[in-house]
């Protein structure tokens, strides 16, 4: 691949391609079906698209990413909504849109935008959409979930970046935690509720002392969330996406109101966990 790129592309891990084998395998299956049900018109969302392209650590060799993907699965969707709030990305993006009926490549806030498109994926006008949510790093608004969840239409993949949480908000020390964190921690989780499932009281010789939790117990707590207070009916089991020293970098989360849906999911999920021989 030897295309010229007017913006500098992100670099990925091997975590990285596996979820994009993973996004793109759903999307795969999930336009086979809907494509076959002449009655719907399905979508793709990407709020957080990059350029398209990304190039792969250790070799520098680019890398087709999930939106230029997806882009290419036939049979195609109905129309594609692309969101990059880089300028640069968004342009190569609305390049590759250029080649496909019905995408559209947005640069902006995707927390500003997504909730307006999604609005538009509408139950009375048979309209489903495919979602994905792919921040690197604590940027996600809760009420994009609300949304997605709200319409009862929507299947959505998100990125929770556990490696950016443990990192900034979840130290041992809370006097050193920037409130700039803290604030983009609340806005992602739509309150501060947050902290009781991710700290503890321990006691020792001089009563009780707060400690962080072990990490799932913030990822469940994350996926009752989705569930009880989004309103998705279905959610995956959080998969983590580990680096080459077995650290994990964030976790893959699948939210549906679709039991089918969740199926396909869990096979792929499963699928991409599986060592390859």
């Amino acid at each position: 691949m030897t295309e010229d790129l007017d913006f500098t592309p992100d670099e990925i891990g091997e975590w990285s391609e596996r979820k994009i084998r993973i996004v793109t395998r759903h999307a795969e299956a999930y336009s086979k079906i809907l494509a076959n049900q002449n009655y719907l018109k399905h979508f793709y969302i990407d709020g957080f698209c990059g350029g398209g392209i990304a190039v792969r650590k250790g070799s520098g060799d680019h890398v087709l990413t999930t939106a230029r993907r997806i882009l290419a699965i036939k049979p195609p969707f109905t129309g594609y909504h692309m969101i990059d709030a880089d300028a640069g990305k968004a342009a190569a993006m609305q390049l590759a849109c250029g080649q496909q009926p019905g995408a559209v490549a947005h640069c902006g806030d995707a927390n500003a935008l997504l909730p307006q498109i999604m609005r538009e994926m509408r139950h009375d006008q048979y309209r489903r959409a495919l979602c994905f949510l792919d921040p690197y790093k604590i940027l996600l608004d809760w009420n994009v979930l609300v949304e997605a969840a709200r319409t009862k239409t929507i299947e959505t993949f998100i990125h929770f970046p556990t490696g950016d949480i443990q990192r900034n908000v979840l130290r041992h020390d809370q006097s050193t935690v920037d409130p700039a964190d803290v604030a983009r921690m609340n806005l992602m989780w739509g309150d501060d509720s947050w902290r009781k499932a991710a700290f503890v009281n321990e006691p020792d010789l001089f009563g009780d002392r707060e400690v962080k939790a072990p990490i799932d117990s913030l990822l469940s707590a994350f996926s009752d969330r989705l569930r009880k207070v989004a309103g998705f009916a279905h959610v995956s089991k959080p998969l983590p996406m580990r680096n080459k020293t077995n650290a994990i970098i964030y976790h893959l989360i699948f939210a549906t109101p679709n039991a089918t849906g969740l199926r396909i999911t869990n096979y792929i999920l499963k699928d991409e966990s599986t060592p390859k021989v």
